[in-house]
Parts: C-alpha cells; sequence; structure tokens
C-alpha cells in the first residue's frame, strides 16, 4: 500500500513497518521488535482496567450494554498502556484532546468509503482533511514519547530484568534500537542489516497500535457473543475459574493461576476460527511457487481464503458449531483432525502476526475475569440469536451486538 498509493491514510499513518517491509528491512524490524514481544505480560498491568470495565457495566443497571464500545475502550487503553506507557483515559470517560485524536486516527485508517476508493485520499477534504491533521498531531505525540523514553533510557543505562518485565513494549524497542545502533543487528547468516530509523520505530508502534486495537477488540466482541449463545460453555469457564481463583468478589488470578488456566484458551480459539477477525491474508510471490499441477510466477498475487479454510468440514466437522473441545490437548485422540496451519487467524510462518501471543492473553485474562464477575445473555429479540449480523468491508466484527449483564457478588 505504501508503495502502490503513498498518500493514502494508512500508508502515511504507518509507513514502512513489521507488516509492510520485506526482505532485509522487514528483518530489521523483526531484530528490534521480536525480543519486545517475545516476553510475559504480569497479569497486574491488566488489572486496573478491568476493575474499570467491571465498574462501567455495573454502571448500566441491568440495562443492555453497548459491546463494542465496552471493548473498544477496553482495548484502548490496555494498548495505551502496554505499548506506549499511556493513559488515554477511554474507560473513564474523559473528554481529551488525545483521546479524540485516537479514535479519529483509528477510525480514519479503517473508513470504508477509503478503502474502495483511496484515490480520495489524494485530496482530502473536510473532515478527511481534520483525520489527516490528527494523524500529524499523533505522529508528533509519539515522536515526543520515543525521545523523552529514549533520554530516560541513556540517563538510566541498561534495565534490570524486573524492569524489563514490567516495561511497555515501546520502551524495549527504544532499548533493542540503542542496542542495534551500537552493535549492528544480523540476520541468521550474519549478514549486517539496516539501521531502523526513529521514524520507522514511529510507524511500528503504530501499526501495533491501530491494527492491534481493532483486531482485539473484534475478537472480544465474537467471544462474547459466543458465551451467551452458549451458556453451557460460559458456565463451565466460570466453574474452572472459581476453581483455580475461588468465589471471592475482588479474586484476581496470579501469574500461576492464569498458567493454569490455559485450557480457556480452547473457547478463544474456536471463537476466533468461529468468526475470523481477518478473512483472508494476501502475499506478493518473491520466487515460483509450485502448488500441485500449477506453478505460481514471481510477481503473482496470492490470497488465504482464512474463513473459508476455518469452515471446511474437512478440518472442522461441523464448522458452524461452537465446539471449544476441538482445542483440547485431547482434540486428536477424541476424532478431531488438527491439521496443521488449518486454524490460522494470526496468519503463519515468518509473517504471522507478531502480537498473536498479546491477543490470546488479553482474550484469556478478559474471558476469566467477566464470567467470575458476571453472567450474561443476549436480550429477547436480539437479532444475534438467530443469525449475527457483522460487517462486509476490512475486519469481520458484530455489528450492534448488545448484551445483558448481571452481576454475580452484590
Amino acid at each position: 500500500m505504501h508503495n502502490l498509493i503513498p498518500f493514502v491514510f494508512r500508508a502515511v499513518a504507518a509507513g514502512g513497518n513489521l507488516m509492510t517491509e520485506n526482505g532485509d528491512h522487514f528483518k530489521a524490524h523483526r531484530a528490534i521488535v521480536g525480543p519486545s514481544f517475545r516476553r510475559s505480560w504480569p497479569v497486574d498491568m491488566f488489572r486496573e482496567n478491568l476493575t474499570k470495565v467491571e465498574r462501567l457495566i455495573k454502571g448500566h443497571n441491568g440495562e443492555v450494554v453497548d459491546v463494542y464500545n465496552i471493548c473498544r475502550r477496553t482495548t484502548l487503553d490496555l494498548l495505551g498502556n502496554i505499548i506506549m506507557g499511556i493513559n488515554f483515559g477511554a474507560l473513564d470517560y474523559t473528554d481529551g484532546e488525545l483521546l479524540e485524536i485516537c479514535w479519529d486516527v483509528v477510525e480514519a485508517g479503517i473508513a470504508p468509503l477509503y478503502l474502495v476508493f483511496p484515490v480520495l485520499d489524494k485530496y482530502p477534504i473536510g473532515k478527511r482533511a481534520q483525520s489527516f491533521a490528527n494523524l500529524r498531531k499523533f505522529h508528533r505525540f509519539i515522536e515526543k514519547t520515543i525521545e523523552e523514553k529514549r533520554q530516560k533510557l541513556l540517563n538510566k543505562g541498561e534495565l534490570g530484568e524486573k524492569e524489563r518485565s514490567n516495561s511497555d513494549l515501546l520502551t524495549l524497542m527504544i532499548e533493542a534500537h540503542e542496542h542495534t545502533k551500537v552493535h549492528g543487528a544480523y540476520d541468521e547468516n550474519g549478514k549486517l542489516l539496516p539501521s531502523m530509523t526513529t521514524e520507522e520505530l514511529r510507524n511500528n508502534t503504530i501499526i501495533f497500535f491501530v491494527a492491534g486495537h481493532d483486531a482485539t477488540a473484534y475478537g472480544m466482541n465474537h467471544m462474547l457473543m459466543e458465551l451467551a449463545l452458549n451458556p453451557d460453555v460460559q458456565q463451565w469457564a466460570r466453574d474452572r475459574v472459581i476453581s483455580v481463583i475461588g468465589d471471592a468478589p475482588d479474586a484476581f488470578p496470579t501469574e500461576e493461576q492464569m498458567a493454569e488456566l490455559s485450557d480457556l484458551d480452547m473457547i478463544v480459539k474456536e471463537s476466533l476460527r468461529k468468526n475470523s477477525v481477518v478473512s483472508d491474508v494476501r502475499r506478493v510471490l518473491t520466487e515460483p511457487v509450485t502448488l500441485g499441477n500449477y506453478t505460481l510466477p514471481k510477481g503473482a498475487w496470492v490470497m488465504v481464503d482464512l474463513w473459508a479454510m476455518h469452515h471446511n468440514p474437512k478440518y472442522f466437522p461441523n464448522p458452524d458449531k461452537f465446539i471449544p473441545e476441538r482445542f483440547a490437548s485431547t482434540a486428536r485422540e477424541d476424532g478431531h483432525p488438527n491439521v496443521p496451519f488449518t486454524w490460522a487467524p494470526f496468519s503463519e510462518g515468518g509473517r504471522k502476526c507478531i502480537g498473536h501471543k498479546f491477543a490470546l492473553l488479553t482474550q484469556r485474562i478478559m474471558l476469566i475475569y467477566l464470567v467470575h464477575r458476571f453472567v450474561w445473555r443476549l436480550p429477547a429479540g436480539s437479532p444475534f440469536l438467530t443469525k449475527p449480523r457483522t460487517s462486509t468491508t476490512g475486519l469481520i466484527s458484530p455489528i450492534g451486538l448488545e448484551i445483558e449483564f448481571e452481576s454475580r457478588h452484590k
């Protein structure tokens, strides 16, 4: 996108980054970003925001909850905290220029009209021109944040292990960036890779923030919808959580308990299978590839239809049914195929979404917290009781999903 149509909003927003680069430039980005993502995130980093989510839901006093709004605000504050160490105040419903700019930048990047007719971004007018102005402000904000964090790191020196474990992603990327500026970054063959610029560091921060925001929010939407439609699975998850962390109103999982509850990922994975947030993955071949009797030439565009693959009965029997047991550790023994690479909501291989572990962890802890605090169901007359309504452009998400939550602890 950046090379073909350099003036479109998304290209201007994130420029050259881990998702758009190839070859040595991709490896250089991965060398800095990879170590920052290959870590665990302490569960206490989620506690404050989840407490706010609980308070927001309880504040509806039994009325239906706009789930997308809650999930969107949750992911904005979670990602702001974990990626940049910034509190955007979305869950506090505070008004502020930074929060408004963030909303606008995220929405402008997926506006359907401009996805279909990107040439319109060459001459932005009205609200679109304002979105470009907000993007420039967002760029300056992140650049300033990078400079402040870099200076703080230079003054302090190397981070300790505990500090590194509790640091935001941007701080870790800056640390890795400073290291490669002195020692260089090399590929698997010992070849020196290009150095990442500060602008590219900013671009990666934006792509993680913007791409992760909607994808994570939509994934949460789908999961809450499926558990509302499948109360038996919801109750199983609740019983499982209570058996591990207890049923005190303020119970919160420890690191050890989070690991013990890893079997809840069955629910998360099945939701991501049945409700693909990303419909397909597209690539351009850098060399000829033979598939069966066909050879695809270098330069050809290829697309993997993730939704079709996830609903193929050859790999997932009864694909339209929500069956978390497909992903149990004993699934293959119980007759589920579990063919490698047929479950790929984050893609696979060397270009697999680098944030996939964070996305799974976020949904697992959200699931643990909500089943412990609430029981939820779809309201009478909800269209989702018969056939879910989803978006048709960009990332796939439920449209107008509303849920009734009942607090378990009075």
